[in-house]
């Protein structure tokens, strides 16, 4: 797509190297967008970091129904019987499915039936095989941009996730050094949590007694890593800063 746009603009282009068209070369899936006018990458090593997850274990994507690993996913969570219902499944099956639709790959509106995809990997952890998360939610951010290109989306996939991103990758912290962002300018928001409250929603346990230690709300910052992948190829917080500080004085943001 950067090279078809590069080629309409300048027709004698086509035909050469992403080099002589000015694009920078093509290495590995990788998502390119821009904060505050600075250059950000997001890539699976990005991913793992922010997760402190190993990009390691199973991976699998676009099965057919004829994927054997579907028959092993009715046998284990719907009890061999394919027209068992999803709240009929136990308990913790169905956390593990919560974990995936609210946390992993959101959903936003259509059916509440997992899609074949999510099947294999609601099933690989019910087996307690484990699966190589980072590449599963690079993979949902991609499918998440172009279905918010085609159908005009407005919605923040794994907003938890970019949010710990650009908290270690130093720049939520330069903004705020900058006095360019705050809370308020950025939309901070706290997205809904997973507790005992939920279980008693869920109906698998019938009363729930808050305790003074359960999960709460919170916008604690997670504490900044020594070794983060950059995201920005201006990743020296001096630079940064200088970086921001200059858009600022060109674009005439205020905080």
């Amino acid at each position: 797509m950067e090279e078809t746009r590069v080629v309409a603009r300048n027709p004698s282009l086509k035909g050469k190297s992403r080099k002589e068209m000015g694009l920078e070369p093509y290495k590995r899936l990788e998502i390119r967008s821009a904060v505050m006018g600075i250059p950000i990458t997001i890539i699976e090593e990005v991913i793992s970091g922010a997760c402190r997850v190993a990009p390691e274990g199973r991976f699998q994507w676009n099965i057919s129904k004829k994927n054997p690993l579907l028959e092993s996913y009715t046998n284990l969570l719907l009890k061999g019987d394919p027209a068992t219902k999803l709240v009929d499944m136990e308990g913790n099956h169905r956390m593990l499915l919560k974990f995936i639709t609210d946390c992993f790959f959101q959903k936003g509106g259509g059916s509440d039936q997992p899609s074949l995809d999510h099947k294999l990997v609601l099933y690989f952890l019910a087996a307690y095989e484990k699966i190589n998360l980072p590449r599963y939610l690079m993979h949902r951010l991609c499918w998440a941009i172009k279905e918010g290109i085609k159908w005009k989306r407005k919605q923040v996939p794994c907003g938890r996730l970019l949010s710990e991103i650009f908290t270690q990758g130093r720049l939520l912290e330069t903004l705020r050094k900058s006095k360019l962002a705050s809370n308020r300018v950025l939309g901070t928001a706290t997205g809904k949590i997973i507790n005992g409250k939920t279980l008693q929603n869920m109906k698998i346990i019938r009363k729930f007694s808050p305790y003074e230690k359960d999960l709460k709300e919170s916008s604690v910052q997670s504490e900044l890593m020594r070794v983060f992948p950059p995201i920005s190829k201006k990743g020296n917080p001096e630079v940064l800063a200088g970086y921001i500080a200059a858009h600022a004085r060109e674009s005439g943001a205020t905080t």
